[in-house]
């Protein structure tokens, strides 16, 4: 969800090589050097499908499934009980078996506080992360994992929760000069999962892993990349071997691959800036073709991979 009481005052924060022997200390990677962007006009994207009934209200997330052909996994923002939406490529939702209504998958055991992305493990669970924390202030950051449900179920059960924690935030809220512990992208590289944070006093995003989850613990996140990305991180996918990470802000989509192991930054980078009302979600649709989603129109649309421009 976007909104103005989503804006904080921009204070740049200090790069000297100072913190960055700290950094490295601290085993955080570096941050990857800037790319310098061309001057392109940015895309009009339109929509190739419209979202029905309950799944158009705020569509945070977007995941294709490993378990259906042509289904996908979408979710709302707060604001919505705690349902995922199995959708097709028109966008229309499956209906429920059981209550013979196009109302979704009831997530039994999860509260949507603040419901911003979901994605898929090589174990064939549905991760949905509860992560949104606009006023750096959530002690509660949460992981739901449930087994893939029928897309005609009409109610599912949370099999584990996992909550996180960001290692650098000590106090809560955090200083308006350090509030980047907001995070509306997660993603999967076999069964690792990944956050990507939405930056509200700079222009960069922080790369963090989740290493031996454990249930009902805090566990602190991995700081392993930052990247000077120019916008607020909404959405993110990796495909399905983990190569490439697809990431979207409000304005571009860019696609990183990875140059070693989960070193996203440091390989080949590649961008599109866009024009659309509110892109919240991405995902990779096929090797060549991403799916975006839009939160405030209710939209989908498909974006080439040969559409973005090469940096690096």
């Amino acid at each position: 969800m976007r909104s103005g009481s989503r804006r904080r005052p921009r204070v740049a924060r200090p790069r000297s090589r100072l913190l960055l022997l700290g950094l490295a200390a601290a085993g955080c990677a570096a941050p990857a050097p800037p790319v310098a962007l061309p001057g392109r006009e940015p895309a009009e994207l339109v929509p190739r499908a419209r979202l029905e009934g309950r799944a158009a209200r705020e569509t945070s997330g977007i995941v294709r499934s490993r378990q259906w052909p042509a289904l996908y996994w979408v979710h709302n923002d707060s604001g919505d009980e705690p349902r995922l939406y199995p959708i097709d490529r028109d966008g229309k939702v499956n209906v429920a078996a059981r209550e013979g209504r196009p109302d979704g998958v009831l997530l039994g055991g999860a509260t949507n506080v603040d419901w911003e992305d979901i994605t898929t493990d090589a174990a064939g669970h549905l991760i949905v992360a509860d992560v949104g924390n606009n006023y750096n202030n959530r002690r509660d950051l949460v992981l739901y994992y449930l087994d893939e449900p029928s897309p005609t179920a009409g109610f599912t059960t949370v099999k584990k929760k996992v909550f996180l924690r960001y290692p650098e935030q000590a106090v809560f809220p955090a200083p308006l000069d350090d509030f980047n512990y907001d995070s509306e992208a997660v993603f999967t590289r076999g069964d690792t999962v990944y956050l990507l944070t939405k930056h509200r006093s700079d222009r960069r995003t922080r790369l963090y892993r989740l290493d031996d989850p454990r249930p009902h613990e805090t566990n602190l996140l991995t700081r392993v990349g930052e990247f000077e990305i120019g916008g607020k991180v909404t959405g993110a996918d990796a495909s399905p071997d983990g190569r490439e990470l697809a990431v979207v802000t409000y304005d571009a989509v860019w696609l990183f691959t990875a140059h070693a192991g989960d070193d996203y930054f440091g390989g080949e980078v590649r961008w599109m800036p866009f024009r659309a009302p509110q892109v919240e979600g991405v995902c990779f649709d096929s090797p060549g073709l991403l799916l975006l989603s839009d939160e405030e129109a209710g939209a989908l649309y498909e974006v080439p991979v040969e559409a973005l421009t090469r940096l690096r």
